[in-house]
């Protein structure tokens, strides 16, 4: 979210390669103006990848910094998920969470997985 106005496929590609191989990206434009609303859906090849490109927030592309969520279908998935995880048992899940972008540091990977439940991390 949160995109330059003038920005292209071929940009957002470019930028989020850094963290896995892109399979599409679309740019959402009004329907009328056929302007972007400047948000854009992006899909890699390898789902490791999603948490590496969330941890690109506040990141400036074409000089502006943008906003990198998972899209709400991905939320809904995980949570339930979570949910049917959790009805099965009774303590506290661990998860192992690697090869982890430089960049992404403990609050990153709490912001990202608190919407699940309380985070402790080591």
């Amino acid at each position: 979210m949160q995109l330059a106005a003038r920005i292209r496929p071929r940009d957002l590609e470019d930028f989020f390669s850094a963290v896995g191989k892109v399979r599409d990206v679309r740019i959402i434009s009004d329907r009328n103006s056929r302007r972007s609303k400047g948000i854009a859906y992006v899909e890699f090849c390898d789902i490791q990848s999603v948490p590496l490109a969330i941890g690109l927030t506040g990141q400036r592309l074409l000089g502006v910094p943008i906003i990198v969520q998972a899209s709400q279908a991905e939320k809904n998935r995980l949570a339930a998920m979570a949910n049917n995880l959790q009805k099965g048992s009774g303590g506290p899940m661990r998860l192992y969470v690697g090869s982890l972008h430089c960049n992404i540091t403990k609050e990153m990977l709490r912001g990202i997985f608190e919407p699940f439940g309380k985070v402790a991390t080591h």
